[in-house]
């Protein structure tokens, strides 16, 4: 079973998957923590590493900064201070519904 280390800066449960849950707990936060490699295919993982509330090491941190300053660039709120400045781009769609065409029974009165 592959196996990846990340830093999480929130708590969060990843799945379930397969009947398998992961989860980060506060005493987990802000240090190197060693999931299984379906947690990388769930989408709240694919939302906080855009977030930046999640850094994967040896792809986004090293691991020699993670252990000496896993905190550096991140905001309060668990987010990367990037992250947290750029502004969100909310795609929106606009769904036209069909008008009814025959009256109901409550329509008659």
């Amino acid at each position: 079973m592959d196996k990846f280390l990340m830093i999480c800066y929130v708590c969060a449960d990843f799945g379930p998957y397969n009947g398998e849950l992961f989860r980060i707990t506060p005493e987990n936060k802000g240090v190197f923590v060693e999931a299984p490699g379906w947690v990388r295919k769930t989408l709240i993982f694919k939302w906080l590493v855009n977030d930046g509330s999640i850094k994967v090491a040896d792809e986004q941190i090293s691991r020699k900064q993670g252990e000496n300053d896993p905190m550096e660039g991140i905001s309060a709120e668990g987010k990367s201070v990037e992250a947290s400045e750029e502004p969100v781009e909310v795609k929106t769609e606009v769904i036209k519904t069909r008008t009814r065409k025959t009256a109901k029974k409550d329509d008659a009165k």
